[in-house]
């Protein structure tokens, strides 16, 4: 019955209507690269399985904690002194603030260290039947939704989704659905900039095809069980925004897109370009992306926390994979070997940062008007608190930088998130489990 109806749904999608009014289309009727109002960009990349933190010893001999712990020493302030792992964002110390003591608490309640990247940017309740909610990227984008040919970007280094709980992705929409992300160098580049294939005038549908089969499918919909009723409303679901997109993309047909150098990316697949030059690959376009205002939000899973390319990248330093990394702290230079690779991830973040800063934008830079989010959603293996994390750039949004801001009480991450969505102008009141905004870094 379900096939069967399921064709039915689909007949008469060549003649379609237009969608239902929506604010942002009214937006994107008038809206175009580089309109007037000054740019506001987000940026956030994410790294599994935390991060080295030996801790202190009364062993003299035990210097682990002096050479290999991801966070600076002492109590914070601005006064603080770079860890060896953060050293290479020495140069942006007045345009980053590291974090200590923030956490998602929902995130112990799912008893595992592998269920972190779909929640990273939410940190929802889904461990007791919830459905998930809208990470922060989403919420900005559809917030900024037309003012950019793309709402957003969604990048892994595994693509798709992932499974449940073990996502491949830190994007959810504002359906709690997993947003696919791209891994693929060339086919990032030709969606950003390739050439859209046009076809004759009116070949678009003029009626949209759930107004055309509301009846048959009304219909269709007293006949199923509860499960299947949610399954084909999510189906519905997934038409409404196709057409939602096509109708956006129709819109900017006539706006040519920007021209890049294509030999600035390596656009081969990771299997032909090894760890560090995938790297350089996607953080490059992630910046073209920026930079050409294709949009102005951009999220990169580094690795996924299940199977992955991602996990491979530390063979780029002749180490194991980054989840044995995260495993070896008791064998003989285990801190060492995971510091090291811990050190080769913030340096991907500094070159992203440097390519920002030399950027012109109105009258300061890419670093200005871009905020970027840098972290992970564990500390110690496997352990949900005093997440590793960095927030770049963004001073012309209002973001107050060049401190270390460690809490000594455990703190909702969903206080910074919540801070860097009013820093786009969206006006609520908390974010999922948020107590308040952290003022520490908002001042405007």
């Amino acid at each position: 019955m379900k096939v069967i109806s399921r064709k039915a749904f689909l007949v008469g999608s060549g003649a379609t209507l237009a969608l239902p009014f929506f604010a942002s289309l009214e937006k994107l009727a008038v809206a175009a690269p580089g309109a007037a109002e000054k740019a506001r960009r987000f940026c956030s990349v994410f790294f599994p399985f935390g991060v080295s933190v030996p801790a202190k010893s009364d062993d003299p001999k035990n210097t682990d904690y002096q050479n290999y712990h991801w966070f600076p020493d002492g109590d914070g302030g601005r006064e603080y002194q770079l860890s060896r792992s953060l050293e290479p964002l020495a140069e942006f110390r007045q345009d980053v603030t590291i974090l200590s003591g923030l956490s998602h608490p929902h995130y112990r309640e799912i008893a595992t260290g592998h269920r972190n990247g779909g929640l990273f940017l939410n940190g929802a309740n889904i461990v007791r039947g919830s459905a998930n909610s809208v990470s922060l990227d989403q919420l900005i984008a559809s917030h900024l939704e037309g003012t950019t040919r793309f709402p957003s970007l969604t990048l892994s280094s595994g693509g798709g989704v992932g499974v449940p709980l073990m996502a491949q992705t830190i994007s959810v929409d504002r359906h709690g659905k997993f947003v696919p992300a791209l891994s693929e160098p060339r086919q990032i580049f030709n969606r950003l900039f390739g050439v859209d294939e046009v076809g004759p005038a009116g070949l678009r549908p003029r009626r949209s095809v759930l107004d055309v089969t509301k009846e048959s499918a009304d219909s269709l919909l007293l006949r199923l069980n509860p499960d299947d009723r949610r399954a084909f409303e999510d189906y519905r679901q997934s038409i409404r925004e196709l057409e939602h997109d096509l109708d956006r993309a129709e819109e900017w047909a006539a706006v040519p897109r920007p021209t890049v150098d294509q030999t600035a990316v390596n656009l081969d697949g990771f299997a032909k370009q090894g760890a560090q030059s995938y790297l350089d690959s996607m953080f490059e376009l992630m910046y073209l992306a920026l930079k050409t205002d294709s949009t102005r939000v951009v999220t990169y899973q580094i690795a996924c926390e299940g199977t992955c390319i991602g996990d491979s990248f530390p063979a780029a330093l002749g180490l194991p994979t980054h989840h044995n990394l995260s495993h070896s702290t008791r064998s003989e230079g285990g801190y060492a070997r995971w510091a090291q690779y811990d050190r080769f991830l913030v340096e991907q973040l500094q070159k992203f940062l440097v390519k920002l800063r030399n950027t012109p934008d109105g009258d300061g830079t890419l670093l200005d008007s871009t905020v970027t989010l840098f972290g992970s959603g564990t500390s110690d293996t496997h352990i949900h608190k005093n997440y590793p994390l960095v927030v770049a750039g963004g001073g012309s949004l209002g973001l107050a930088h060049g401190q270390y801001l460690k809490y000594q009480e455990e703190r909702p991450m969903n206080d910074l998130l919540l801070t860097i969505a009013h820093r786009f102008g969206i006006d609520r009141g908390s974010f999922g489990d948020s107590s308040g905004e952290i003022h520490e870094i908002a001042h405007a």
